[in-house]
């Protein structure tokens, strides 16, 4: 093995002085940097304010939109069904009544191929067939006011009947109660004239 010689240190090479570094100055240059920062947050506050009002005013108008598509399916619901009621057969044959026309059992009946006449027509009063005979609003109205009244006069009729039934019950009480009066006038009557015809003797 062989040793090496630890290198000396140079004389002549001085460690560098150190030194504060001085402050720097104060400048101007922060004061725009922090009014476009204030800026810029100011802006993106009044941006929300302004996204948030458009969004309550589309929430709104959804709300709007939502409650006449809502009504809008109640009127097509009730155009169906009225338009299912007069396509039904009782609206038909309501509507072919009220033209005049009557349901026929025995018609008869064209053949187009040679013109020839089938049975045998027949005039018809629209009773032949009572499961087919419908009425028209007015003839449903004329029935209902028909049984009101009906109802009505029945009720007045009962109504009639309880009073004299309660008129003759009363009268008949009364005239008991006259004839009790009579009778008990009657007796003390006689009673009064038996009691006077005993002393009327001794008198005598």
């Amino acid at each position: 093995m062989t040793a090496q010689l630890a290198p000396r240190p140079n004389p002549e090479r001085r460690r560098p002085i150190l030194r504060p570094v001085p402050r720097a100055a104060s400048s101007l240059a922060t004061i725009p940097f922090v009014a476009v920062v204030a800026s810029l947050l100011a802006l993106g506050m009044i941006g929300i304010l302004v996204l948030t009002t458009a969004l309550q005013n589309q929430a709104f108008v959804v709300q709007d939109r939502q409650h006449q598509a809502a009504v809008l399916a109640t009127q097509v619901s009730g155009l169906q069904a009225a338009v299912a009621d007069k396509r039904s057969v009782q609206s038909l044959a309501v509507a072919a009544q009220s033209l005049g026309m009557r349901p026929n059992p025995q018609a008869a009946s064209l053949r187009l191929d040679d013109g020839d006449v089938v049975g045998k027509a027949t005039t018809v009063t629209g009773i032949e067939v009572p499961s087919m005979r419908y009425l028209t609003d007015e003839q449903v109205a004329a029935q209902i006011a028909a049984m009101d009244k009906a109802e009505a006069d029945r009720k007045a009729k009962k109504a009639a009947e309880a009073k004299a039934k309660a008129e003759a019950k009363a009268a008949k009480a009364a005239a008991e109660a006259q004839a009790k009066a009579d009778a008990q006038a009657a007796a003390d009557a006689q009673a009064t004239s038996g009691t006077a015809k005993p002393g009327a003797k001794e008198r005598g």
